[in-house]
């Protein structure tokens, strides 16, 4: 993609990539990772990257502190929310055109502010000032539906609407730009062996995109009737399927990294011509070992994080505090608009 001076217009290109607004469609391809830069501080591992265009820099979620961070050119990191709320950090999503910035907060047992809830039963949503990352609300989803719990996903539709994901209760909750949460979709389809329901994406067309990590399966819900919601064709299964990046209308990137049962640890390029019924792979690209999560797009290129997050949540608590690790954002491929 073309460089833009603008900081407006690069933050309408940004938002356009991540399918939050109507765009033009785009081709990727996938690359071996190349490191764009390591994060100066050891003991975030972040679960979830996005991108401020505004400040033209990288914003990540911490599992291990429950704060968001900005990251310089340099690697270097700021705090932007510090809530005391928070425990761990999950997905993360920019709202630029409202100057938000919603977290996912759930817990584990592996972050340093242990929550009131206690492990898998905090699900809560901050919304923060993108600019000062001061509160703006606090919606608990955990009243909605009996636990456990493990929010995971989130992504931002044009009016400002959020949708999460739960990766124990099998369910997607939407929360409107007013605050108000609500469950949007329950299915048995969505239940299984571990972590379960992931990263997803709003799609322009008026549906979300959602990898499943356990079994690998990518569904499409219809936000006007989401009972109607269906599993995409595609002809392989995408277990340990994290994250979920939008590109264009016809793209999607799924970073999968592993269950107990399977390492995969391999990023896939989908394509689909028939508005998300079926798909196909287009390009795959292995990863590595240090299990890598979410990915963003910037100025036409693929950005990707990892940070060995598997061994911070799988560690005895006594070896936890003792784990020291410096996530790394490389670049895993390019993306060019088709204007």
């Amino acid at each position: 993609m073309r460089q833009l001076a603008s900081a407006n217009v690069r933050a309408l290109c940004a938002l356009a990539l991540t399918g939050l607004t109507a765009c033009s469609h785009a081709s990727l391809s996938l690359q071996r990772p190349a490191l764009e830069l390591v994060v100066q501080s050891s003991t975030l591992f972040p679960e979830t990257i996005d991108y401020d265009a505004v400040r033209a820099k990288f914003l990540l979620g911490s599992f291990r502190e429950g704060a968001i961070y900005v990251v310089a050119g340099d690697g270097q990191v700021s705090p932007l929310v510090d809530d005391p709320r928070l425990c761990s950090v999950l997905g993360i999503a920019v709202d630029a055109g409202r100057n938000r910035l919603w977290a996912v907060n759930a817990d584990l047992g592996a972050c340093s502010k242990p929550s009131a809830a206690g492990p898998k039963q905090l699900a809560a949503v901050g919304v923060y000032d993108l600019t000062t990352g001061k509160a703006l609300d606090y919606v608990d989803l955990a009243p909605l539906l009996p636990g456990p719990h493990l929010l995971n996903g989130i992504a931002l539709d044009q009016a400002g609407n959020a949708y999460v994901s739960d990766s124990f209760a099998p369910a997607l909750y939407k929360i409107d730009a007013q605050g108000h949460p609500s469950v949007l979709l329950q299915s048995p389809l969505f239940a299984g062996d571990g972590i379960n329901l992931n990263g997803l994406a709003v799609h322009p067309g008026g549906y979300l995109l959602v990898i499943k990590k356990s079994d690998g399966h990518l569904f499409k819900v219809p936000l006007a009737q989401p009972q109607q919601f269906s599993q995409v064709r595609v002809d392989r299964a995408f277990v340990g399927g994290d994250g979920l990046l939008l590109v264009g209308g016809r793209s999607i990137v799924i970073v999968a990294n592993r269950t107990p049962e399977q390492t995969v640890n391999t990023a896939f390029a989908l394509a689909s011509s028939d508005d998300w019924a079926s798909a196909r792979v287009v390009a795959e690209q292995p990863l590595g070992d240090d299990y890598t999560t979410t990915a963003v797009a910037r100025d036409g290129k693929l950005y990707a994080v990892s940070s060995k997050l598997n061994q911070l949540i799988q560690a005895a608590p006594e070896a936890r505090a003792k784990l020291r690790f410096q996530a790394q954002i490389r670049v895993i491929g390019k993306v060019t608009n088709q204007w």
